[in-house]
């Protein structure tokens, strides 16, 4: 009867058309970026086959459209709780200890109001963090996402980095950047990325995701929706500074062949395993859920 009620703003959301989500990662030719001088980080990331020393986490990055499957448009773009709990389940099942996603929303008329970080955290018993980067309509709740990180261990801080757009009538876009504590095993540093479909945009917002990546005293895993395939300038140049994990995949958006939009890479002490692509046939999101295992290595030995 609440849904009934509802259905005439949600009718309203047929007027306002689709929100500026990443559903359509194509077209144009890349800029061209100054790829300068190569860095050579002080530990190489290397691909594992056999068993593995040091402490082994498993992460993965999910774009989930705010849980509202592979359609989009009108109603279709109503969030679904038995998708959401369904991704909560995908999560468990897989047993993976740190997610960062793009696209997830909090409390807005769109996902029925649902804070979505928050019941995946609550249902997986583990932490979260979330910043929302997009509002639209009737006070900002008729559509809102942003990007959030649902981990087993404790998140100690973080803090949401605003990347660049060319005018403030673009899209903002985010990294939300998050400390993560092993314990004995030390701190690593968590990135969340939600990229822009403008070229020119997407290229300075990796250049900038790059900065904070330098910057790091911790190990860094950078996930997110990169809206960029690998051929591209940009990618291609962060792949010079960070070991992209994910490049044995050519798919990670409604299991197209050679449509690869989403990325895991690294910096420091790692070792790690072959990267996957799971979700698709679950119709939770247009997007699958990427998964990689790392084993963070002793810098002091």
């Amino acid at each position: 009867m609440r849904l009934m009620r509802l259905l005439p703003i949600f009718l309203f959301i047929l007027i306002i058309g689709q929100t500026h989500a990443a559903t359509t990662p194509f077209g144009g030719t890349p800029l061209q970026i100054d790829k300068g001088k190569k860095t050579t980080p002080e530990f190489t990331a290397k691909a594992v086959i056999k068993e593995t020393p040091g402490f082994q986490v498993r992460v993965a990055g999910y774009n989930i459209a705010h849980a509202r499957g592979k359609d989009s448009g009108g109603l279709k773009e109503i969030g679904k709780p038995s998708k959401l709990k369904g991704i909560a389940q995908l999560i468990k099942d897989n047993k993976i200890d740190i997610v960062g996603f793009t696209e997830i929303s909090r409390g807005d008329l769109r996902v029925l109001f649902k804070n979505q970080p928050k019941f995946i955290a609550k249902y997986l018993g583990y932490h979260y963090v979330y910043e929302q980067n997009y509002k639209r309509g009737l006070f900002g709740k008729l559509a809102t996402q942003g990007n959030a990180i649902v981990s087993k261990y404790p998140i100690v801080s973080h803090k949401n980095h605003n990347l660049y757009r060319a005018n403030d009538k673009n899209e903002q876009r985010s990294c939300l950047d998050a400390i993560i504590d092993f314990g004995k095993a030390g701190r690593i540093r968590i990135l969340v990325a939600h990229l822009s479909l403008n070229l020119e945009e997407s290229t300075k917002q990796i250049e900038q995701i790059w900065k904070i990546v330098e910057a790091s005293k911790e190990p860094v895993i950078l996930t997110g929706d990169f809206n960029s395939r690998p051929g591209s300038d940009r990618v291609k140049w962060l792949a010079q500074r960070m070991r992209d994990t994910t490049s044995n995949l050519n798919t990670t958006y409604k299991n197209k062949p050679d449509v690869k939009i989403d990325y895991h890479f690294i910096s420091g002490p790692w070792l790690h395993g072959v990267s996957r692509v799971i979700g698709f046939d679950l119709d939770y999101s247009d997007h699958g859920c990427l998964i990689n295992d790392y084993w963070l290595q002793d810098s002091k030995k």
